[in-house]
């Protein structure tokens, strides 16, 4: 005995609202594609050695833009900016927030004239550069280091100062090569490894 097969007759109104939720899909879908290559999907290669040892030279690295742009930047980020008239992307960490006063002396920050105590800064900065004297960040400027004082050229130097907000392209998040290294970039993690 023959099944006999049974149709769904749809309406044009229904086949109106089943293309527009599709289209509407769609667009969603390209919309968080676009962000989230936008917000984590920026490549940035680390170049010379001024954040060894957590950090090499050819090191591949991908930037969360949303902090700074949507969240907050702190102390201890790994900041992502670049300067006015220059193509090139630095990697330093955020030491001096906004507002505050930097200092170094005898190798050690001082943060508003008071000792930056943290296992993150741990090592010592032999040159204080123009941090010797004070040095007052604006409303809109970072004080950046990198983590290897001797090999860096940072907000120490005149001619790289405090850093602006509008300059800093995010912060690193992780590092995809080479793939023996693969994985989130941060103090702790190079401390237990090292």
């Amino acid at each position: 005995m023959a099944r006999k097969r049974s149709y769904e007759v749809v309406s044009a109104e229904d086949m109106i609202r089943r293309i527009s939720s599709w289209i509407v899909d769609i667009i969603l879908v390209v919309i968080l594609a676009f962000f989230l290559t936008w917000a984590f999907g920026t490549r940035v290669t680390m170049e010379g050695n001024s954040m060894m040892p957590l950090m090499d030279s050819g090191d591949k690295m991908l930037i969360n833009r949303t902090k700074g742009s949507l969240v907050p930047l702190k102390r201890f980020d790994l900041a992502a900016y670049t300067q006015e008239g220059e193509d090139s992307v630095y990697l330093k960490l955020i030491l001096g927030l906004p507002g505050e006063t930097v200092q170094i002396r005898d190798g050690k920050v001082l943060i508003n004239d008071q000792p930056l105590a943290d296992e993150r800064i741990s090592f010592s900065i032999p040159n204080a550069g123009i941090a010797e004297d004070p040095v007052i960040l604006g409303e809109d400027e970072y004080f950046v280091i990198g983590r290897s004082p001797d090999a860096s050229r940072d907000s120490r130097f005149s001619d790289i100062g405090n850093i602006r907000k509008s300059e800093i392209l995010g912060t690193v998040w992780l590092r995809y090569s080479p793939f023996s290294r693969f994985g989130s970039v941060s103090e702790h993690a190079e401390k237990e490894s090292s």
